[in-house]
């Protein structure tokens, strides 16, 4: 498309927190929204996006079914809140939804852009949605998608899979299993951006490898769409989000 959980080494009186697996050592901070606040930061955030063909802020086109509104974000405890809601937000348009980007925003672009580069990790740590006729993502747009990249990839009638795709030739996706409903729990996803391969983690755990990255002017997306080859079976549904983190070697 478009707190990694910790081991702990006790030595004497000094506990030290390791990440899982090659996401041990992620990098220098680079990019961070912990949603601390009461509202989304529109110095980091967007909505409107270039990915989006109807005024940058609807995509009927890619069987999108909502149109982006900042009232579907809310911000409270910690927490990011996606809503997608059935009332009639625009014309043409019966689903608000939400879609947030770091830049190539059709020239509504917030003040603190940021673009992901080759090497970064980004992390996601999330609740997804349960409802069927959902699709939530987070991936990467750089104005025509040839670098694009999916973290994730989520259709919500079906609660065992995540599909990991890098759409930059020649790329590579996996479409992966998880051995238990991932939406019942928190976790976090993540992809490391290497400029040799690109490697996918769920809950610190890798899950997918797949061809190299080497894109430039990459916004970093993070969005609950309504799916429009799967009919929604409720009339507004949400997912959380804990934190987005990028980390550069």
């Amino acid at each position: 498309m478009r707190k990694l959980l910790t081991a702990v080494v006790v030595l004497g009186l000094l506990v030290i927190p390791l990440r899982a697996a090659d996401a041990a050592e992620p990098g220098k901070l680079v990019f961070a929204d912990d949603f601390d606040g009461t509202s989304i930061d529109r110095t980091k955030w967007a909505i409107h996006s270039n990915a989006e063909g109807d005024q940058c802020l609807g995509n009927k086109s890619n069987d999108q079914l909502e149109w982006h509104t900042w009232d579907a974000l809310s911000v409270r405890d910690g927490k990011l809140t996606m809503t997608a809601t059935k009332n009639n937000p625009a014309p043409g348009y019966e689903w608000s939804g939400a879609l947030i980007t770091t830049g190539q925003a059709c020239g509504h672009e917030p003040s603190n852009s940021f673009a992901v580069q080759p090497g970064d990790y980004v992390e996601t740590r999330l609740k997804l949605p349960s409802a069927q006729g959902f699709w939530p993502s987070t991936w990467t747009w750089n104005g025509n998608g040839s670098n694009e990249q999916d973290t994730y990839e989520f259709y919500s009638d079906n609660h065992n899979t995540l599909y990991l795709t890098n759409h930059q030739s020649p790329g590579g996706s996996c479409k992966y299993e998880a051995p238990a409903d991932l939406t019942t729990d928190w976790h976090t996803i993540a992809e490391r951006l290497g400029s040799d391969q690109t490697v996918w983690y769920l809950d610190g755990k890798e899950v997918c490898r797949q061809g190299a990255y080497a894109g430039t002017g990459d916004a970093l997306i993070l969005d609950l769409f309504v799916f429009g080859k799967i009919a929604p079976t409720v009339t507004s549904e949400s997912m959380q989000i804990d934190y987005v983190h990028v980390y550069r070697p």
